[in-house]
């Protein structure tokens, strides 16, 4: 008896390691797969959230971690955009849930929106619409039919409708789950302005520009009464009511809203970003239809000028990781290219960093008598700015 005992002890001893050490290495590469993820190193959280997944398998079939580890496979796959792989996972998931809360849970809710997401994404609308509508039906029976929570159930049965052209039910739900948004939260919550964007948005991607322009603008009031009236998040409504203006010619009505967009833009992110160059785009498109020329030219100069810096500045960078690799081939053509743009615009500025950075690569490549004629330029250059900035001297008191 004491033999047996023994044997049964020991056995449970070993049982019982073994488990603290499927725990363990289930918990450090986890941790290896999370430190991964947030350093954007997506394929290595991957790997190791297989591993994990391996280690899951071993544990009681019950047991939280297996889930875990499979709701963040899915997310690692969803951050790359690799829908058809996290599918599987999303059934795998939804199947332990159900087990353990039953096919009516609330928390069964993320899981089948995300399922649908993937189907949508797939263009699989009649797999993404079931999904969708089981979770409406969950939503509504445990939260009641008035429940904000229900109109964005709503909300995403709408999307899909629009984007399989059944935009009769879009404008449908949309206008559900409106209605429930203004009674449970009020007419000037966010959240209604974003449903009004919604169904704005449906109705101007038919055309149906007079439906969609005062749901923009209730939704732009909205949000200037939330945010004020140079928010940088305005700017999406702003140009879609312009927009939508612009395609009834109402092109005085167009003008000043994608003038506030310019204005907001260059207070948020500076005159010479990208997002400005469109907005001076946008604004001179409105002075072509009007055959204001005079007005189109200067705006569309000055989104041309921008447009051409970034690209001088992402040639640099790039011409400089390949000459840090030694790929000075590829550097220099990627340096002439710059030029040939820096060349042709007027800023002395951006065609001296252009020759200085091409100057230290000949150097590297010892043809020093081309750097040489670069650096001279590039003296030049500053020399000129240098006589063209107003005098620092102090004048004199009087």
């Amino acid at each position: 008896m004491r033999t047996a005992g023994a044997a049964i002890l020991v056995t449970a001893l070993a049982a019982l390691a073994l488990c603290q050490s499927q725990s363990a290495q289930w918990e450090s590469v986890m941790d290896a797969a999370r430190k991964a993820y947030e350093q954007g190193r997506y394929e290595e959280a991957e790997k190791q959230l297989k591993s994990a997944l391996q280690e899951a398998e071993g544990f009681e079939p019950r047991d939280p971690r297996l889930a875990t580890t499979l709701e963040q496979i899915i997310t690692v796959y969803r951050t790359q955009g690799k829908m058809a792989l996290a599918e599987p996972h999303y059934h795998r998931l939804l199947g332990i849930q159900e087990g353990t809360w039953g096919p009516l849970d609330l928390r069964l809710v993320p899981t089948l929106n995300g399922l649908g997401m993937v189907y949508a994404s797939s263009l699989k609308y009649e797999e993404a619409e079931s999904q969708y509508q089981r979770a409406l039906t969950i939503r509504e029976k445990a939260l009641g039919d008035a429940h904000p929570d229900v109109a964005a159930s709503l909300e995403n049965l709408a999307a899909l409708y629009g984007s399989a052209a059944r935009f009769e039910q879009a404008a449908l739900f949309y206008g559900r789950a409106l209605d429930i948004r203004e009674k449970s939260q009020g007419p000037e919550h966010l959240s209604v302005a974003t449903t009004l964007d919604a169904l704005a948005g449906l109705y101007r991607d038919q055309g149906k520009y007079a439906l969609a322009e005062p749901l923009f603008r209730r939704a732009l009031a909205i949000r200037e009464k939330a945010w004020g009236p140079e928010h940088s998040d305005l700017v999406p409504t702003l140009d879609s009511l312009a927009w939508v203006c612009y395609g009834q010619r109402k092109f005085p009505e167009a003008e000043p809203l994608y003038w506030r967009s310019l204005v907001i833009w260059e207070k948020a992110v500076g005159a010479d970003q990208p997002t400005v160059a469109t907005a001076l785009d946008n604004l001179a498109g409105v002075y072509v239809a009007e055959e204001m020329f005079d007005k189109a030219e200067p705006l569309y100069r000055r989104a041309l000028s921008i447009r051409e810096k970034s690209a001088l500045a992402s040639f640099d960078k790039l011409a400089s990781l390949y000459a840090g690799e030694k790929k000075y081939p590829e550097a220099e053509q990627l340096y002439k290219r710059a030029l040939a743009i820096a060349e042709k615009m007027n800023e002395p500025v951006e065609l001296g960093m252009i020759l200085q950075k091409y100057a230290e690569l000949l150097r590297l490549l010892q043809r020093d008598q081309e750097a040489a004629g670069f650096e001279a330029r590039v003296k030049e250059i500053r020399s000129k700015l240098a006589s063209e900035r107003p005098s620092e001297k102090k004048k004199p008191k009087r």
